[in-house]
């Protein structure tokens, strides 16, 4: 099949002509090896890392984010909600509030980019100066504003995909 004939959902091509069975498989493997060399691709995210710089006081320092899947956005949630079973439901747990400082912390530690934040939030010498017991308590601590911890999730939200142009572009993709 040529690459540049463009097929319909009902596997048709442009010209109307319906394409042969054995045209059709050999759509599925082309795309199949192609999804199969990006799976394990491991560079595939590499290039998908922003640098965070942030004012402390008088010391300004940065870091790296990454994207999180949604397995991550998911843990962090669900270490930051409390839940509490409502006996109207049957013991059913249902959320009763969200911690929104930890949440917001706790992406910003799982987006980190592993070697920053061995040398940055789960540095044992900056825990023991502030009282810090886990990584995320060293977010809050060098992140205090919540207008920076908010800008940092947003850019992380973006790396993630959650951008309005990615969701445009999606679209357009389906539709062609």
């Amino acid at each position: 099949m040529p690459k540049d004939m463009q097929t319909t959902d009902n596997g048709e091509s442009q010209n109307d002509a319906p394409l042969s069975q054995q045209e059709i498989q050999d759509v599925i493997v082309f795309n199949e090896n192609d999804i199969l060399k990006a799976l394990t691709d491991k560079s595939q995210h590499d290039d998908r890392v922003e640098t965070i710089e942030v004012s402390f006081g008088k010391t300004r320092f940065q870091f790296r984010i990454r994207p999180l899947s949604e397995r991550e956005w998911d843990k962090c949630r669900e270490r930051n909600t409390k839940y509490q079973k409502n006996r109207r439901l049957g013991g059913l747990k249902l959320p009763e509030s969200t911690n929104t400082t930890g949440y917001h912390s706790d992406l910003i530690y799982t987006a980190t980019v592993d070697e920053d934040k061995a040398k940055l939030w789960d540095n044992k010498k900056f825990w023991a100066a502030v009282n810090a017991v886990t990584g995320t308590d060293m977010v809050d601590k060098l992140i205090p504003f919540a207008g920076k911890k908010q800008s940092i999730i947003e850019r992380i939200e973006r790396l993630s995909g959650f951008d309005e142009d990615s969701d445009d572009t999606y679209d357009e993709t389906v539709k062609n």
